[in-house]
């Protein structure tokens, strides 16, 4: 993940989060804790992708699926698509 912050989208990210305590997959979850990232909502937690380290899986604030963003922020639609009913 720290490789991901040294990207333009990933400063961004990094000073709107704040690092969990808890962890999915081997990954760290971070929490959203700021408005300023288009698509993401205060209270959402994400992880970067354990298995590909391509992607970022959000979750809303109880731990619902809400979609994929690429390591862009773009929306990843297809993984997007087969993460519905998913939790952490």
């Amino acid at each position: 993940m720290q490789e991901f912050f040294e990207t333009d989208f990933g400063e961004q990210l990094k000073s709107s989060v704040r690092k969990t305590k808890r962890q999915y997959d081997g990954q760290t979850i971070y929490e959203v804790v700021d408005k300023r990232i288009p698509g993401l909502k205060k209270g959402d937690q994400l992880y970067l992708d354990g298995w590909h380290k391509d992607h970022i899986e959000v979750f809303d604030k109880r731990g619902r699926f809400r979609k994929v963003i690429n390591l862009d922020g773009s929306k990843n639609i297809i993984k997007s698509d087969a993460g519905v009913g998913r939790s952490i």
